[in-house]
C-alpha cells in the first residue's frame, strides 16, 4: 500500500442537524498492485456527533459496486443509531461520487484504449477500495476501524478481514456475505432461483401483472418506442426492471408503474410519456455506469477462470428468463430480469456505450487475484453480525450461510421480514439488532 498520500480538505466542515462532517481527500495510486503512477482522489466525509471527537471510527461501504457513499440530510435510520457509539466515515469507493468518478466524459475514460480502460477498471476493485480504507484509518490516526456493508459493501468488508485481519475491530452486514468459493455461475444460478420464487409471488399478489408484463413486451417487439435519452426501449431491456423485485416495495412499485402503460393517440396504441419517462429512469445506468461496467467482476477470483459473461449464459438455462422467450406463449412461464447485466446492454445504453470494449476485455479475463482468503477470515480479531435475508434475491441465503461458518466470529441473524434493501425499510431497527449481537460476544 502507498502511505504517501496527499491531503486535501477541498471543503469546508460544517455542522448539520448537530453532528460535524467534515470532507477528507487522499491522492490515491489507480492500480495499488501494480505500481502505476497514474493517481485519483479518494473522497471521504466524516460525520462525528457533538461530543464525540474520540469515539471509535466505523466505514460505511456502500452497496453497489458502483455508487458513492449516501448525502445525509438527516441523522436518522441506521445513521442515527451507528453515531449513538460511532463517528461515522462515509466512503465514496474510487471511481464513484467525489472519488475521480468513471463516466462517459471522465478523463480516465475519455480518449483512452479498451484495454487501456479495462487497466483502469480493475483498479477499482474490492481489494483497491480496502486499501484505500487502509489509508484513511492510517490518516486519522487509528489502530483499528469497525465497518459497517451493505450489500456489495459486505463484499468489501469480507475482503477487508481477508487482507487486513487485525485492522478490524466489529462488523456489521446487512445482505452482504458473498460467496467466497462459488463459481460465479452458481451465483447466478441462486440468484435467478430466487428471482423466479418472488416473481411468482409478484404474479400472485397483481393478478393483472403477467398479463401486463407479456403485452408490453410484445408490444415493444414490434414498436419504436423511445425513451427520454433517445435510445430505443427494446423488450429485453424493459425486463430489466424486475430488479425491483428484490426491494421491499418493489412488489406494489411495479405495480404501479405497469398499471397505464398505453394510450390511444392517431388511432395507434403507444405509450404514455409518463410510462416511458419512469421506464428510462429505470433502465438507465447513467446515474452509476460503474455498477453495470464491473458488477461481474466482483466474482472474479472466487474461482479459476473468466466470469465470460455469466447472467447471460445461466439466463437460458432458466425457462422464463430466456432473452428470446415468447411473451405471446401461455405455456411456457415469462419472467422480468434481476440486477444481472447483459452484453447488450452496452449497445442500448447510451451511458454504457463508452466501456463496451472495455467491458467485453473484463468479461475475459481470467487471471484475478482472489479478494477472500479463509485463513484469515477464521483467523481475525474481528467480531462481527449480518442481518441475512431469507428470501435475498441479490446475495443467496445459503452462500451467506456458508462463509459465516468459515468466519471466527460472525454471528448470521437470519430473518424473511425485509428484501435486500432492508435498511432502507428499518435501518435503526436492523443495525440496533446487530451491534446487540456483537456486544453479546464481547
Amino acid at each position: 500500500m502507498n502511505t504517501d498520500e496527499h491531503v486535501f480538505d477541498g471543503a469546508a466542515t460544517i455542522t448539520r442537524f448537530g453532528h460535524t462532517l467534515r470532507p477528507i481527500t487522499l491522492t490515491r495510486p489507480l492500480n495499488c498492485a501494480e505500481g502505476t503512477q497514474e493517481e485519483i482522489d479518494v473522497f471521504a466525509r466524516l460525520v462525528t456527533p457533538r461530543g464525540g471527537d474520540d469515539l471509535p471510527v466505523v466505514i460505511k461501504l456502500q452497496g453497489g459496486p458502483g455508487f458513492p457513499a449516501p448525502r445525509p440530510v438527516e441523522a436518522s435510520g441506521w445513521l442515527a443509531t451507528l453515531l449513538e457509539r460511532y463517528r461515522v466515515l462515509l466512503l465514496d469507493q474510487r471511481g464513484t461520487g467525489n472519488s475521480t468518478r468513471f463516466d462517459p466524459s471522465s478523463p480516465h475514460v475519455v480518449g483512452a484504449s479498451a484495454s487501456q480502460l479495462a487497466g483502469k477498471l480493475c483498479g477499482l476493485r474490492a481489494d483497491a477500495i480496502v486499501d484505500d480504507c487502509e489509508a484513511f484509518r492510517d490518516y486519522l490516526g487509528l489502530d483499528t476501524v469497525s465497518l459497517f456493508g451493505q450489500s456489495y459493501g459486505g463484499f468489501i468488508a469480507t475482503t477487508y478481514m481477508s487482507l487486513y485481519p487485525q485492522s478490524v475491530d466489529k462488523v456489521y452486514l446487512t445482505g452482504g456475505l458473498p460467496a467466497i468459493n462459488v463459481h460465479v455461475d452458481d451465483v447466478y444460478r441462486a440468484t435467478y432461483a430466487k428471482l423466479r420464487q418472488r416473481h411468482r409471488e409478484f404474479y400472485r399478489r397483481i393478478p393483472w401483472a403477467e398479463d401486463r408484463v407479456r403485452e408490453i413486451c410484445h408490444h415493444l417487439d414490434h414498436s419504436d418506442e423511445r425513451l427520454p435519452d433517445n435510445s430505443r426501449l427494446s423488450s429485453r431491456r424493459f425486463r430489466t426492471i424486475g430488479v425491483a423485485l428484490g426491494r421491499c416495495s418493489g412488489i406494489d412499485n411495479l405495480a404501479w408503474l405497469l398499471e397505464q402503460p398505453f394510450h390511444t393517440t392517431g388511432g395507434e396504441k403507444r405509450m404514455t410519456t409518463a410510462f416511458l419517462d419512469s421506464v428510462g429512469a429505470a433502465v438507465s445506468f447513467a446515474a452509476a455506469p460503474l455498477y453495470a461496467v464491473v458488477h461481474e467482476s466482483i466474482y472474479g477470483g472466487n474461482v479459476p477462470g473468466a466470469t465470460a459473461w455469466s447472467a447471460e449464459r445461466i439466463r437460458r438455462e432458466v425457462p422464463g428468463f430466456e432473452e428470446d422467450a415468447d411473451p405471446r406463449n401461455r405455456s411456457e412461464p415469462f419472467y422480468l430480469t434481476g440486477e444481472h447485466i447483459y452484453p447488450w446492454l452496452f449497445e442500448e445504453d447510451p451511458s454504457l456505450r463508452a466501456f463496451a470494449a472495455a467491458a467485453d476485455i473484463l468479461a475475459a479475463k481470467d487471471d484475478w487475484s482472489r479478494l477472500y482468503n479463509e485463513d484469515n477470515l477464521a483467523a481475525s480479531r474481528a467480531t462481527g453480525a449480518a442481518a441475512v435475508y431469507v428470501d435475498d434475491v441479490f446475495v443467496p441465503m445459503d452462500h451467506s450461510l456458508a462463509t459465516a461458518d468459515v468466519m471466527r466470529d460472525m454471528r448470521p441473524w437470519i430473518t424473511n421480514r425485509f428484501q435486500h434493501d432492508g435498511i432502507g425499510k428499518d435501518g435503526a431497527g436492523i443495525v440496533g439488532k446487530l451491534i446487540h449481537d456483537v456486544d453479546e460476544m464481547v
